[in-house]
């Protein structure tokens, strides 16, 4: 688990989708640039490996509901191949209108 890059909320990856994310990164960046070094360096610094207890629940740290400004609402969201963990405010506030909704997928779909 970790917070996302763009937005306040957090991604949930399979363990999987994790160590590809991982490796794609690795063949994009190099250890011998400062720069490059310190991009992979902050997309894993907080990282947080979750465990799923006996009745299927994971706990979400403290720290991690700030970030994401997570108070009482939780929205859960399977986007792509992870899952996303929103407040339901900060989820409401990325709605997008109906036309502009309409206009992005003729942009990216035609």
């Amino acid at each position: 688990m970790k917070k996302d890059v763009f937005q306040d909320c957090l991604i949930l990856y399979p363990e999987t989708v994790w160590n590809e994310e991982l490796e794609k990164l690795r063949e994009r960046l190099s250890v011998w640039n400062e720069d490059q070094q310190n991009v992979f360096r902050q997309f894993v610094r907080d990282v947080e490996t979750v465990e799923i207890d006996s009745n299927g629940r994971i706990l979400i740290p403290k720290r991690y509901l700030q970030m994401a400004g997570i108070i009482s609402d939780v929205r859960f969201m399977g986007v792509f191949d992870r899952i996303e963990i929103w407040s339901k405010d900060n989820l409401d506030k990325t709605k997008m209108d109906a036309d502009s909704f309409k206009k992005g997928i003729e942009k990216y779909m035609a």
